[in-house]
């Protein structure tokens, strides 16, 4: 590791100038909650007397995040025993139409109405859950732990007049729990309002940030989230949850049967599995093995697309067990460099990572300590290489999490790349009191993957946190060639400073602005600018329904030398440096209803081309059950220094059909005609997905992929048997 920068030491003394305050002030909404008599039905009526005990009082107390006013909320009773966790809510919304257009659980999070309580087990925000009901009791939930957090849990709902209700049974079995008949947890509530596109939390801190449809409630704010107290259970009750075991069988069908999606998002000829295993063991009350054998890669359960032109390359959500179990614990880091336009460096990132053939894994919390370390192998057939890779992380937090510290690492054997060994430490401190705070993070990287043999990366950064504003600087160093291969590394060879300031507010008229103001300039190793960026935005959502998303400019460049914008390290010859410019306009109306409707139009010298971009798309319900959503995208772009005229245009038509609460089917259609440098899948894409889910398992069946540049002639049908507990728990 080089020496503490001169940001890094600055942050240290202002550390020691600014002692730890007291806790937030959502830690004076500290509340109790009684023990459950017997265990209770699941009836919205709750007329059980039981209920009445266990009424959290904090009628009145309620926030709306989006206009930062103070809002009518739910009247909300929890009760707990040795087995489930109750819930109820009771939401008046007479003043506003009760919007409940879904009816598939877990399609369509943030349309509808909700109510919502978020449960953080660890008491520091390491295991958090959120569990989300709409009025006609279609249910929601995440987890910190893993994108896949299916467990099995109830809901009961029922409208009578302007009033919804909802009761929730949540077995204590469905989350994980510290050992000890003491609980320290936290808890939230939340309410979403669909007709205004409002949120409404009851803890509330000024710094809270309202996010879009989809997005909200976010694991962010579990630092405002009040503790509970009189939480005390059986002694078994934290003992081991259930182990899980999935078995898959696949098969396919067509022409293009044996073409799959590869790391680089290419379509490949591929060995279909027909099937595999992938298996969880607690080994304590919280902390699992995970282990998997000829996982599947044919990705039905989720695929992604993009046509949108980026300086930079995006970040995929992992959704492969293996990998997405724990996944937090084994990418400790939340403080990685980024240049605030870009998806941030990880040392480790799993969606780099193609088809593999089998891997083990221990994860999972002891204490105020997170963990986890895992190895895989598998046989990359775009290169030949045949990989054995182990990564691990650690990450210790205090409850209100204001000082921790993390650690993580990869050491990749590869027979044809090379050998690549990473390691990451940092730290994190946060005064509550004045809103400052400071981080400093440093990786090193070694072996022969790197040409120089050796590299290094380091981010150190101050913030200060305040309801109306938010400052950061940031200095950062990346190295030449710094690029872990299991990693995602925007750009390397670059240091210097960077940093942002953000307003924001609420007005008569205008539900919540932000007026955002960011700058970086990065030398490489030669001198010159290797980035530079300066953005531009404001925001602003009016209570008619209008919504301005980020206009502004968008002003970039990057340095290439002979075509390689990553680094010219060590000869930089030929350097050249391009602009991705853009002046952005993105409207929305109706943005976090059921009907939305969002326009953009952008243009600028982007890439060496003189670019126009246009996007239209909208979504809305047909009845209770259909679902309809229209998109329309172009591109016209001209060489700057060829002349040549080039233009894209994009259309698609997408349906979905909730066939019941655990059955759904999407189809899609997209036709792109055109040759536009930015994206070149000219042609027609007709993809079809369904889904069930049974007692004992899921069912798939998928025709084609959205991901393709074209009709792929490909039908899959995957079953996934699953034993002892619920997918992803």
């Amino acid at each position: 590791m080089r020496p503490i920068s001169v940001l890094s030491a600055a942050a240290v003394i202002l550390l020691g100038l600014t002692a730890e305050a007291d806790a937030a002030a959502s830690s004076s909404y500290s509340f109790q909650i009684v023990r459950a008599p017997h265990p209770l039905s699941a009836d919205p009526s709750m007329t059980d007397p039981a209920w009445q005990a266990g009424a959290v009082p904090i009628v009145g107390q309620w926030e709306n995040v989006t206009t930062r006013q103070p809002a009518q909320g739910p009247q909300v009773s929890v009760l707990y025993d040795d087995a489930n966790l109750y819930v109820g809510f009771v939401v008046p919304q007479a003043s506003e139409p009760i919007v409940a257009t879904q009816t598939a659980n877990d399609v369509g999070f943030g349309v509808d109405d909700f109510v919502a309580v978020g449960i953080d087990t660890s008491g520091n925000g390491a295991q958090a859950y959120l569990f989300e009901t709409t009025p006609r009791g279609v249910r929601y939930q995440q987890s910190t732990e893993d994108v896949r957090y299916r467990p099995d849990w109830k809901v009961v709902t029922a409208v009578q007049g302007g009033t919804w209700r909802a009761v929730m049974i949540i077995p204590l079995n469905a989350m994980r729990l510290h050992a000890g008949s003491k609980q320290n947890w936290r808890i939230g509530f939340f309410r979403s309002v669909a007709a205004r596109g409002e949120h409404l939390s009851w803890a509330f801190d000024p710094i809270m940030i309202d996010m879009g449809a989809g997005a909200w409630p976010t694991f962010n704010d579990l630092r405002f989230w009040p503790h509970v107290t009189g939480v005390t259970l059986a002694s078994n009750v934290g003992a081991r949850p259930k182990p899980r075991l999935e078995v898959f069988g696949l098969t396919s069908a067509g022409a293009d049967r044996s073409l799959y999606q590869q790391a680089n998002g290419s379509f490949q000829p591929e060995h279909t599995r027909s099937s595999g295993i992938d298996v969880s063991v607690p080994l304590t009350s919280t902390i699992n093995f995970v282990g998997t054998a000829n996982p599947d890669f044919s990705n039905v359960e989720i695929d992604q697309q993009t046509i949108a032109p980026q300086e930079f390359a995006r970040q995929l959500t992992e959704y492969r067990p293996f990998f997405a179990e724990g996944a937090s614990f084994v990418d400790p880091n939340p403080d990685s460099y980024t240049d605030f336009n870009a998806p941030k460096d990880e040392v480790f990132y799993s969606p780099s990572i193609g088809p593999f053939d089998r891997g083990a894994k221990i994860e999972g919390t002891f204490g105020l300590q997170s963990f986890g370390v895992l190895s895989f192998r598998g046989y990359d057939q775009l290169t030949g290489d045949t990989f054995d890779d182990q990564a691990f992380g650690y990450k210790h937090a205090t409850d209100d999490r204001s000082f921790m510290y993390w650690a993580d690492g990869v050491l990749a054997h590869h027979s044809v790349a090379g050998t690549d060994s990473t390691e990451e430490v940092g730290a994190r401190g946060l005064n509550r009191a004045s809103g400052f705070v400071w981080s400093l993070n440093g990786a090193d990287e070694s072996g022969s993957w790197v040409p120089q043999g050796v590299t290094k990366s380091t981010n150190d950064w101050v913030y200060l946190e305040k309801p109306n504003y938010q400052i950061i600087a940031q200095y950062a160093d990346v190295g030449p060639n710094y690029d872990p291969i299991d990693g995602f590394t925007t750009i390397s060879d670059i240091r210097g400073p960077s940093g942002y300031v953000n307003f924001t507010g609420s007005t008569p008229g205008v539900k919540t602005w932000s007026m955002f103001f960011q700058g970086d300039r990065l030398l490489d190793r030669s001198g010159a600018v290797h980035e530079a960026d300066s953005n531009i935005f404001f925001s602003a959502v009016f209570k008619n329904g209008i919504a301005i998303n980020g206009i502004g400019p968008s002003l970039s460049e990057l340095r290439g030398y002979a075509g390689d914008f990553f680094t010219g390290y060590p000869s930089y010859l030929d350097g050249s440096t391009v602009p991705f410019n853009l002046f952005i306009v993105p409207l929305g109306f109706g943005d976090g209803t059921p009907t939305p409707v969002d326009v953009s139009a952008n243009w600028g010298s982007f890439g060496g081309n003189d670019l126009h971009l246009y996007t239209a798309s909208t979504s809305r319900p047909l009845g209770s059950r259909y679902t309809l959503g229209l998109e329309y995208d172009g591109s016209y772009e001209r060489g700057l220094t060829t002349g040549a005229l080039d233009s894209q245009w994009l259309r698609r038509v997408s349906f979905g059909w909730n066939m019941g609460a655990s059955t759904n089917l999407t189809l899609s259609l997209r036709g792109i005609n055109g040759l536009g440098g930015f994206s070149p899948q000219t042609g027609t894409n007709l993809a079809a997905g369904f889904h069930t889910r049974t007692a004992s398992g899921d069912l798939y069946v998928n025709y084609g992929s959205p991901s393709a540049a074209a009709t792929l002639d490909r039908l899959i049908i995957k079953y996934v048997l699953r034993f002892g507990a619920a997918a992803g728990t």
